[in-house]
């Protein structure tokens, strides 16, 4: 038998972390250090060693997508002056990344 999932659980397990990852790593590229970057995208900084190293060929393709790559330029310019970052540009982001996780668009977006 088949579990039932929704499309938020299938992005939550595959496609949330490694945008965390690619932003914390963008905000570390500009200078902020490595336990506040990791502290604001919601994962410690033990974390975020450990699974940069794992996931950087698919933080790697997330980057390399041109609408993803604008969108997380987008947000952590938002996150760099201060502002608040509402949860959904975050769901647009992650629904937007979902293709290039093979997964079906977000059927709510």
């Amino acid at each position: 038998m088949r579990k039932i999932t929704t499309p938020c659980e299938d992005a939550f397990k595959s496609v949330v972390p490694v945008l965390r990852l690619a932003i914390a790593k963008r905000l570390i590229e500009k200078g902020v250090p490595v336990v506040k970057a990791s502290k604001e995208v919601g994962i410690s900084a033990t974390t975020y060693e450990k699974q940069i190293k794992m996931k950087e060929e698919q933080v790697q393709k997330v980057n390399s997508d041109e609408e993803v790559s604008d969108m997380l330029d987008s947000l952590v310019g938002r996150i760099l002056s201060g502002q608040t970052v509402e949860s959904t540009s975050f769901c647009i982001l992650c629904s937007r990344s979902r293709r290039i996780f093979n997964l079906p668009p977000c059927p709510n977006l």
